[in-house]
């Protein structure tokens, strides 16, 4: 059974695993969910990742753009499953010595993949090297807990849009910054053709 975590309370729920409706979210009917583990950002900075999609699109880009409700910088996609539990003890280990650290966001950029299109974001700077350290420590201990190994390197950033064309020579430098303050898992789904993320447990840096 998963415990509560005390620093990793979400709204009420005292820690651990929730669902507002009952303070307990184990499993979804024992059906294994699609999750992954990320760094939530702040209104200022949704904004201002906005505003570069917004400059983007007038720059002539086209794209299936992300609302900006659902920016953030993914730390670990696990994919489908239903070890919540597991995944909230690797949290709450690498979250266990983590302070809060300053991010910064910086200039525009793409991956490229097999077609024209490519998926558009914004860059976001790491200047302290404590999010690489708390993605390595996350790593190993969700490695410890049965999961896959990752990437092997993490590039943060904020997506702004899949199958994107026509944002050849784009460019729009940034410098806002925040402090990361924690890291939560999130179930993602497809709802009316929309995704949609749902919060399930959040570790807070103290």
């Amino acid at each position: 059974q998963c415990k509560p975590h005390g620093a990793g309370a979400l709204a009420k729920s005292g820690g651990g695993l929730y669902n507002e409706g009952t303070g307990s979210h184990k499993t979804k009917g024992g059906h294994a969910m699609r999750l992954f583990i990320a760094i939530a950002l702040p209104p200022d900075i949704r904004r201002a990742a906005a505003d570069t999609a917004a400059r983007l699109r007038a720059h002539g880009a086209e794209g299936r753009f992300v609302p900006p409700e659902n920016y953030h910088i993914t730390l670990r996609f696990i994919g489908e499953s239903n070890a919540l539990c597991e995944a909230a003890e690797a949290m709450h280990s690498a979250a266990r010595d983590c302070r809060p650290f300053l991010l910064r966001l910086s200039d525009y950029g793409a991956f490229s993949g097999k077609s024209e299109s490519s998926t558009g974001f914004v860059t976001v700077r790491d200047d302290q090297g404590e999010l690489r350290r708390l993605y390595e420590t996350l790593e190993a201990a969700l490695w410890e807990r049965g999961f896959d190994r990752g990437r092997s390197r993490l590039m943060p950033h904020i997506t702004l849009g899949r199958s994107i064309t026509g944002d050849t020579g784009f460019a729009c430098p940034r410098n806002e910054a925040f402090t990361a303050q924690g890291m939560t898992l999130y179930e993602s789904q497809s709802v009316r053709g929309q995704m949609a993320y749902t919060p399930l447990h959040k570790e807070l840096f103290v």
